[in-house]
């Protein structure tokens, strides 16, 4: 990603956004490049963007924001047709004043943006879109603990992010790849601010913060118990051979069942962005132990 700068004017190239740490690092990139920049036109360059997974346009708009935030104006130009096609589909493009187009595929799970105080409307959605697109036989029990554990992580952003924006979400399934993308972004103030806060030391990084925030029961709340709602869809993701992504200011954390990594990013990604991966190639069905007289995931 490169930039040029005339006296109010500002054009970044974007290139290909994949939902991978080369995808996240062009987008911190991008968001790092925000700070400082206002009043002015901002012309976001597609040219030499190839390829952009659709559910990358929620940390994508989380980006935008840094930007909005700023009182600049902020055009998106050059976007190949299927791009552009996919992003209408999705409704992403939408935001940027692009009429939306019928997915009559129905692999889009659309773009949308939640006040911070749109829970129900959360729920409302994972009703709607998460059907039918490739994701395992699951036991009603388990479909219902899933579910929760998707709210968990919307509630999370919601209740500690402190994104005046709100939150983002989005998805796609790509049958091709077999596999299913949900993502929830914010622009907020991330989870090491967060942590940082809570244990009154400005000097926890963002992995430390990462890391601290997955173990079961952690939580910045006072007196409630919480943690990011992750342990089942972990215990889940592990079986189902797929994968999570977060990635919050420096740190990127990545889990699959080969095991799990944080590492820092060179740029300063503003805000929070958690993405799960599921493999729709699996064929198992999957069921909660407590219903085998158990507690655990099957």
């Amino acid at each position: 990603m490169t930039s040029s700068q005339n006296k109010n004017l500002m054009q970044e190239k974007i290139g290909d956004i994949r939902n991978d740490l080369s995808g996240f690092t062009a987008l911190a990139a991008l968001s790092e490049k925000a700070k400082g920049v206002s009043l002015e036109k901002v012309d976001l360059d597609f040219q030499s963007c190839n390829f952009f997974e659709a559910n990358m346009a929620a940390p994508f708009y989380a980006v935008m924001t840094r930007y909005y935030e700023q009182l600049n104006t902020v055009l998106l130009i050059n976007i190949r047709p299927e791009i552009r096609t996919i992003l209408q589909k999705n409704r992403f493009l939408c935001e940027s004043g692009f009429s939306e187009l019928h997915d009559s595929n129905h692999t889009t799970l659309p773009f949308k943006r939640f006040k911070l105080a749109a829970s129900d409307q959360f729920s409302d959605y994972l009703d709607q879109y998460m059907h039918d697109r490739g994701i395992p036989k699951m036991s009603d029990g388990l479909a219902k603990k899933f579910r929760q554990s998707l709210f968990e992580i919307f509630q999370n952003a919601m209740q500690h992010s402190h994104s005046e924006q709100g939150i983002f979400v989005c998805g796609q399934f790509f049958p091709k790849q077999h596999r299913l993308d949900f993502t929830i972004a914010d622009a907020g103030i991330g989870i090491r601010e967060n942590v940082r806060r809570f244990w009154k030391n400005d000097k926890i990084s963002s992995c430390q913060a990462i890391t601290w925030a997955l173990q079961e029961n952690n939580t910045t709340r006072q007196n409630q118990p919480g943690g990011l709602g992750l342990k089942l869809i972990k215990d889940f993701l592990r079986l189902n051979e797929g994968k999570m992504l977060i990635v919050s200011r420096y740190g990127y954390y990545e889990f699959s069942a080969s095991g799990e990594t944080c590492r820092k990013l060179p740029y300063d990604f503003s805000g929070t962005c958690v993405t799960i991966e599921i493999n729709t190639n699996d064929t198992k069905s999957y069921a909660l132990k407590s219903e085998l007289k158990s507690s655990d995931i099957f």
